[in-house]
């Protein structure tokens, strides 16, 4: 069985906001006596690239499955429950993925889960075969030279159909970058952004979503 991260960025409505955290945080607590659910955590964002986003409406929230199928099994049972329908009537998704190390290795969450760390999440579409190939790589190389990079994991990515099931969706893939704190990530990002690794490589994606984001309680 292969593990599997689910990952939803939502917004709460108009209005909502504390209903979306109090119904958020039942349906967490549910959720968490599933037994095929192996950890948890969400994360605030400070930091995207849409500029009229409200951040402070946003929570990201990850989930880490023992497989696939557990987490299907998972969602029949919860989905009706009114604790399900409560916390999503009081958001809007944003994203929504479940991912798979492209590496196949583990991905431990608790290293993403660390007070003061920087978590970068972005998923993005390939325009062509090689999007994720020599300058991704190249990209990927450069971000060791800057103080505070920690570390960084591609998944690939699947999205849920009409009918609930995860299909993989074609030449996509998320990353999640790990920067020790927000001054050094705030200190590397003016210099990453216009650098030629990542114009380069950004020629080659779109990006479907982004946010530099907390850890939080």
């Amino acid at each position: 069985m292969k593990p599997v991260y689910e990952l939803a960025i939502n917004q709460s409505k108009e209005g909502k906001h504390q209903q979306f955290l109090d119904t958020r945080e039942k349906f967490v607590e549910v959720l968490g006596k599933e037994s095929a659910t192996l950890n948890e955590g969400k994360w605030s964002p400070f930091f995207t690239v849409a500029p009229d986003l409200p951040l402070e409406q946003i929570l990201i929230g990850m989930t880490h499955w023992n497989s696939m199928d557990g987490f299907g099994e998972a969602a029949a049972r919860l989905m009706p429950q009114p604790v399900a329908a409560d916390y999503f009537s009081s958001c809007n998704p944003l994203a929504y993925a479940l991912l798979e190390p492209v590496d196949g290795l583990p991905f431990d969450m608790e290293s993403i889960k660390k007070s003061g760390n920087v978590v970068e999440f972005a998923i993005r579409k390939g325009k062509t075969a090689d999007s994720f190939g020599e300058k991704r790589d190249a990209f990927f190389k450069s971000l060791e030279n800057f103080d505070g990079y920690e570390f960084a994991r591609e998944f690939k990515v699947y999205k849920l159909n009409e009918q609930g099931i995860p299909n993989l969706a074609e030449n996509t893939q998320a990353v999640i970058i790990v920067w020790e704190n927000g001054e050094k990530f705030q200190a590397a990002a003016p210099q990453i952004f216009p650098s030629k690794p990542y114009v380069d490589f950004s020629e080659m994606i779109d990006v479907e979503t982004y946010f530099a984001a907390f850890p939080t309680k």
